[in-house]
């Protein structure tokens, strides 16, 4: 993001309470993560923004270590959780998403209420 445009769009959304950079777009994926030192657990990806993800997952994770987050056909993406609420989690990734990648993401695993 650059420019005076951008920083009133930011400002904007932080008056509203919301302080994503980017836009979530839903989405149903099966991946998994993982703490370093720990094993591959499942997850499912509800929702994804070139900044972070939001998730599900069954086995409780500490929130104290960087997670890697792994989709079917791509490298696992480093990630820091925000916030935990029951079994749903809020990651950040350590690096933004390049937008052909998160549009490539979005366009091969919609939501099925989407697609449906």
């Amino acid at each position: 993001m650059s420019g005076k445009s951008d920083q009133r769009e930011i400002m904007a959304k932080s008056k509203r309470g919301d302080h994503r950079i980017s836009t979530r777009t839903g989405v149903e994926i099966l991946a998994e993560v993982r703490e370093p030192g720990l094993g591959r657990i499942e997850a499912t990806i509800m929702d994804l923004s070139m900044t972070g993800f939001r998730m599900r997952c069954m086995t409780r994770l500490t929130g104290e270590k960087n997670i890697f987050m792994g989709l079917p056909s791509f490298a696992a993406i480093e990630s820091k959780i925000c916030w935990i609420d029951g079994d749903i989690f809020g990651c950040e990734f350590v690096q933004s998403l390049h937008p052909a990648v998160f549009d490539h993401i979005v366009s091969k695993y919609p939501t099925l209420k989407q697609a449906g």
